[in-house]
């Protein structure tokens, strides 16, 4: 049996009774964010593969919302979450197209966080090192850019980690952009690995993603704890959900 057509008015009546329990929720859900930080007792504001495993189990538990929407309303809701639990800080590199830049950082972080922007990857990445909680926007590995040395066993920032690609939505195999921090890396249960290498022939599996010098970034299906010998992981990449 078909459903009755309800009248404009009675249609508008319940998108306003749906919109006041939508905010009540994002009240609530603010609310708990602010008892998050206040359990945490000093551990980091900023967890991306919880964040990205959260995201996907939702996009995934939805079958008409499309997984780009489910992405984008996160990244708001969590956006405002993280800016109330603490001093995180956006650290991003303009090379290239600045109108693009930002809105994979919009996309990907929402608009609360607070943001600074640099001229190069470099000056990005080392204001993000010398902030506790400050995460590095910069050009995914690759071509010329080189930055991504500085993590590996005997660069600059050996303790900071690449841990998460902007886009978050998408059927590419790599990132346009991707977020570093010295946050811990951890799973999120579709990831691949990174490793800095000076040669991955004995590596089984390897994709070649970036080289300069004598140094080679490869990437390692799946999420590996123990480095193959004479590797250094220096980061996870939760891999895009799929467009719907």
């Amino acid at each position: 049996m078909s459903k009755p057509t309800l009248k404009i008015e009675q249609v508008r009546v319940e998108i306003d009774r749906v919109d006041k329990a939508l905010l009540g929720l994002i009240a609530e859900r603010l609310e708990l964010a602010g008892a998050v930080r206040r359990a945490k007792s000093g551990a980091r504001v900023w967890r991306p593969s919880r964040e990205e495993s959260h995201v996907r189990e939702l996009a995934e538990a939805t079958e008409d919302t499309p997984a780009e929407l489910v992405s984008r309303i996160w990244a708001e809701l969590m956006s405002a979450s993280l800016a109330l639990q603490g001093p995180m800080k956006l650290h991003i590199a303009l090379e290239g197209d600045a109108l693009e830049v930002w809105s994979l950082v919009r996309d990907r972080f929402g608009a609360a966080i607070p943001a600074m922007s640099y001229p190069t990857a470099s000056s990005a990445l080392a204001a993000a090192y010398g902030d506790d909680e400050g995460v590095a926007v910069l050009p995914a590995p690759g071509g010329m850019n080189s930055w991504w040395t500085a993590l590996g066993a005997k660069g600059a920032m050996p303790d900071m980690h690449i841990l998460a690609g902007l886009p978050r939505t998408g059927d590419s195999g790599w990132p346009r952009a991707v977020a570093v921090s010295t946050a811990d890396i951890q799973p999120s249960g579709n990831d691949q690995t990174l490793l800095v290498c000076s040669d991955y022939s004995h590596i089984n599996g390897a994709v070649l993603r970036a080289e300069a010098g004598d140094h080679k970034l490869i990437s390692l299906d799946g999420y590996i704890e123990t480095a193959p010998e004479r590797a250094k992981i220096i980061g996870v990449l939760p891999k895009p959900m799929k467009l719907t």
